[in-house]
């Protein structure tokens, strides 16, 4: 089983987004809190076709998935989720590691993000650090860490 990270199709976005919505959900957030959160989880064949979204496939399987913007010296990561089967494995690592070279690719300084939780220790582990916190449009009052990564200028790539 040897993984390989390749740019998504759009036709993969509904997949995608249902990969999501399990990975979320392998939290112990409670139903009520995963129905309100369900709708954000959103991409569509559009978002995939006009942005970098990248899949972690594995033998012909979508086991992971990342999303990169671009915003100047500062890129966004918009998500990075893993199928539960997998989170823990090593695969989370070599997602982030792909998301910070797209970072890279598309000339950003840094790259930043709003992190769930319980992803944080992951996050830090990988060299982020918290700078901030960002209110949650899924609940009132909820705050989501915000992180950062400096990003090294790697130059441009096949992408």
């Amino acid at each position: 089983m040897k993984p390989a990270i390749r740019r998504a199709r759009p036709e993969e976005a509904p997949a995608l987004r249902a990969l999501a919505h399990r990975s979320k959900a392998h939290w112990p957030y409670t139903p009520e809190f995963l129905a309100v959160v369900e709708p954000m989880l959103q991409l569509e064949p559009a978002d995939v076709a006009a942005q970098d979204v990248w899949v972690l496939d594995l033998d012909g399987t979508a086991v992971g998935w990342h999303r990169v913007t671009g915003h100047g010296d500062r890129a966004e990561l918009e998500d990075l989720w893993l199928e539960p089967p997998v989170i823990g494995t090593g695969f989370g690592k070599l997602l982030f590691r792909h998301a910070v070279d797209v970072a890279a690719a598309l000339g950003a300084g840094r790259m930043e993000w709003d992190a769930d939780p319980y992803a944080v220790g992951f996050y830090r582990a990988m060299g982020g650090e918290e700078i901030g916190r960002t209110p949650s449009a899924a609940q009132p009052g909820r705050m989501l860490p915000r992180m950062r990564i400096a990003v090294a200028q790697r130059g441009t790539r096949n992408r």
